[in-house]
């Protein structure tokens, strides 16, 4: 006993007349006849009260299975328009985590895209460390990371990588660094004036910190901030120099409010990458975010 069959027999029920029911299913009418046949003998009893299919009365056992098989049927098309709606992702949802620096600069423009073309496709957007969101991507509670990492070598995740996003020492127009030659950029200047600083734990302090043990750098930390949108004010208010995301203060430097060089002698180079486990199933909705992604940053290079 199969869906079809079961849908052949509730139209011939339903509608009395089996080339109505082949018209209904776009099928031939002996296909009608072949999916009542079938459905009979694998269920090993008479549905009708006659064998010819020219006066369609139901016997006892045809009675109590139509009571069940109206229902199925129903139910059948019922899912069929659900998937429907899922695959034009009109019920679809997207849970996205992201670390703070993709999430405040560069997803909300995607997001915005996705959702301008696809109204009905509801979307979460974690904003969490890289480990918290990779660790959600291993368990199956997001569909898509997007984080800032240096490399990606994890046997379980697919990943893309999207747009370089070194680290950058930034400042305020006045500030000392501005005057510095080439020849005078020392890692040893860093020491000299103070920090506003990440705070501990955070990938961007650890890579820091790791730099800072190479060159033998100690920091002057005038405060420990959360959040790269706090640390930039604060360097504005003249706290302090800082260690940012160069995608974060883009804007900044474009405006005049902020300035950047590179750390000296900084060697890791830290990318943005998506990620998704690698056995997950791709749903339509990952699919055309990922490859938004794709897109746009192959464009961009």
């Amino acid at each position: 006993m199969n869906l079809q069959q079961l849908k052949v027999f509730v139209l011939t029920v339903q509608l009395q007349k089996l080339y109505l029911v082949a018209e209904r299913l776009g099928i031939t009418q002996p296909t009608v006849t072949f999916h009542l046949n079938k459905l009979q003998q694998e269920l090993g009893v008479s549905l009708f009260q006659s064998k010819s299919y020219h006066v369609l009365k139901l016997s006892e056992a045809g009675e109590d299975l139509y009571h069940y098989a109206k229902h199925i049927a129903v139910m059948a098309d019922e899912i069929d328009v659900l998937m429907d709606e899922h695959r034009q992702n009109k019920r679809a949802r997207l849970l996205i985590g992201s670390t703070h620096t993709p999430a405040t600069y560069m997803l909300p423009k995607y997001i915005a895209e996705l959702k301008q073309q696809h109204p009905q496709l509801a979307m979460m957007l974690e904003v969490k460390p890289a480990p918290f969101i990779v660790d959600k991507i291993k368990q199956y509670e997001l569909d898509i990371g997007i984080i800032s990492e240096t490399a990606i070598n994890d046997e379980e995740l697919v990943s893309l990588p999207l747009t370089k996003d070194d680290l950058v020492v930034v400042f305020y127009p006045e500030h000392p660094f501005a005057s510095l030659t080439e020849a005078q950029w020392k890692p040893a200047c860093l020491s000299e004036v103070p920090i506003v600083s990440h705070e501990s734990g955070s990938i961007s302090r650890q890579l820091i910190d790791q730099w800072c043990e190479r060159h033998q750098v100690k920091l002057d930390i005038a405060i420990e901030v959360s959040g790269s949108e706090a640390l930039k004010s604060a360097i504005q208010q003249r706290l302090g120099y800082g260690i940012l995301s160069e995608t974060a203060i883009k804007g900044d430097v474009q405006q005049g409010t902020l300035m950047m060089r590179p750390i000296p002698e900084w060697s890791s180079e830290r990318h943005i990458f998506a990620i998704r486990h690698k056995k997950r199933l791709v749903t339509p909705a990952m699919r055309l975010f990922w490859e938004r992604l794709q897109r746009s940053f192959l464009l961009s290079e």
